[in-house]
This record gives C-alpha cells, structure tokens and sequence, in this order.
C-alpha cells in the first residue's frame, strides 16, 4: 500500500521531525500497523501511534491501494486515552 502526504501533512510532520527527530520510514510503518484506527466524518480515518515516547494522531483518507495522509500532530488527552486502551 502506497503512503502519499498532502502539503500540509508534509509541512505539519516537517514541524515534528526536527522537534522529535523522526523521519517519514518510522511514521509510515505506524501509519500501515493501524493499532487504534477511528472512523471521522467524511470518510476520513484517524490513527493514533506512539513514536519515542511521543504519542500522535494522523487523519488520512484511505483506499486498498493508496493512504493519503491529511495532517499529522501532537495527540490531545483523549487521543492519548485512545491509545492506552489498545
């Protein structure tokens, strides 16, 4: 399955790569695993994953063939609850 990023989403994860010094690879392999995945409205999906010790959430639109990721940030208390709950 194809990853691909709008500009954005580029831009938002360039923010967090310099600040938690994580790169594309490790974000998208989080992004594939799907561990806490939750349905949005307009079709989009939002993942949750944890990185270095850092939790985010990313909304992405999805196909069997092609993930295109909107945004990617930092995940609020109940994102965070999402995740420790898996």
């Amino acid at each position: 399955m194809d990853i691909v990023w709008t500009r954005h989403a580029r831009e938002k994860f360039l923010e967090r790569s310099l600040k938690y010094d994580i790169n594309y690879a490790e974000v998208d392999i989080q992004i594939k695993a799907q561990k806490v995945k939750q349905k949005q409205l307009h079709g989009t999906i939002k993942t949750v994953f944890e990185l270095k010790d850092t939790i985010f959430t990313v909304i992405k639109e999805e196909t069997k063939k092609l993930i295109n990721v909107v945004s990617i940030w930092e995940s609020n208390e109940a994102e965070v609850e999402l995740w420790k709950k898996k």
